[in-house]
């Protein structure tokens, strides 16, 4: 368990100083806001000279009391840590380097790698349970309260709003909004991608009136398990089988020649972007 807790941290630590770096160089030297409480404490930052990571653990000091009081004390306790080393790493990187004279020959780059090293950030500390603070501690507040509300919607609501006073906060440039949006874009593309396992797979499902005649090749031939699901024709009334298979990637040209093999099958298949469970990963592995 001791194990368990130490790499949760050590995950934290790592995304807490990655998305630290990212805003540094990357947001506060492009002169626009990503959503949330980073946004609000980086137009603080942009309109005195108080630096964002104080902003940063001031702003999310009631929600982390909060978190405490309503939600999951390993959700508070992970959330916590992860806004105070942050908030920390900002405050260190301002004292290092008070204003970063990073330059971009385009100015688009800023706002995707933010996005990515933010993104980075937000769903390694999710994967472990915890938040990054700020909206998230919101949104799970008003999850655990109204469990079938919408809370993508109060999440985008919140981000739009705050995109839209850096339209104000940055001398009226337009291209403050778009580099937020796009920020926000890649932000939530990349906290999905870390989100999901590395386990992506195919899964395979085989309509047919005989899953006997599959049964040695799938389990001995292609080294794999598999599930059958008895079913009827709608048409016909006839008795069907539904073989339901997932595999790697790599096994997918195996299992289409085997495939070719029989008539009379109806096969369909369906990219899977997470697998977890008792799956066979490696080629050598035994089929349970």
């Amino acid at each position: 368990m001791f194990i368990k807790y130490a790499k949760d941290i050590l995950f934290i630590l790592a995304g807490s100083l990655i998305s630290a770096i990212g805003l540094h160089y990357f947001v506060y030297t492009a002169n626009f806001a990503p959503t949330g409480v980073d946004g609000i404490a980086t137009m603080l930052q942009a309109g005195t000279n108080v630096g964002a990571g104080v902003y940063t653990l001031a702003l999310n000091l009631p929600l982390i009391i909060l978190s405490f009081i309503f939600l999951d004390k390993k959700f508070a306790i992970y959330t916590m840590i992860s806004i105070v080393t942050m908030s920390i790493m900002l405050i260190i990187l301002k004292a290092i380097d008070p204003t970063p004279t990073t330059t971009f020959d385009h100015e688009i780059l800023p706002a995707v790698f933010s996005g990515v090293l933010i993104g980075i950030r937000t769903g390694l500390v999710l994967k472990v349970g915890g938040s990054s603070g700020g909206v998230d501690i919101v949104a799970a507040i008003i999850q655990k309260k109204k469990p079938y509300a919408n809370i993508e919607t109060y999440i985008a609501m919140i981000s739009y709003v705050i995109i839209g006073v850096s339209f104000f906060v940055y001398d009226n440039n337009i291209e403050c909004i778009l580099l937020s949006i796009i920020q926000m874009f890649v932000f939530e593309k990349t906290v999905s991608s870390v989100m999901r396992s590395r386990r992506n797979a195919v899964e395979f499902k085989i309509v047919t009136s005989d899953p006997d005649l599959l049964k040695n090749d799938i389990l001995s031939n292609l080294k794999h398990g598999a599930t059958v699901i008895h079913g009827q024709g709608m048409f016909t009334g006839a008795d069907k089988s539904i073989i339901l298979c997932v595999v790697n990637l790599r096994q997918v040209p195996d299992f289409m020649k085997l495939l070719k093999k029989y008539d009379n099958l109806f096969v369909y298949c369906t990219n899977i972007s997470s697998v977890n469970g008792n799956f066979r990963w490696n080629k050598d592995d035994v089929a349970k």
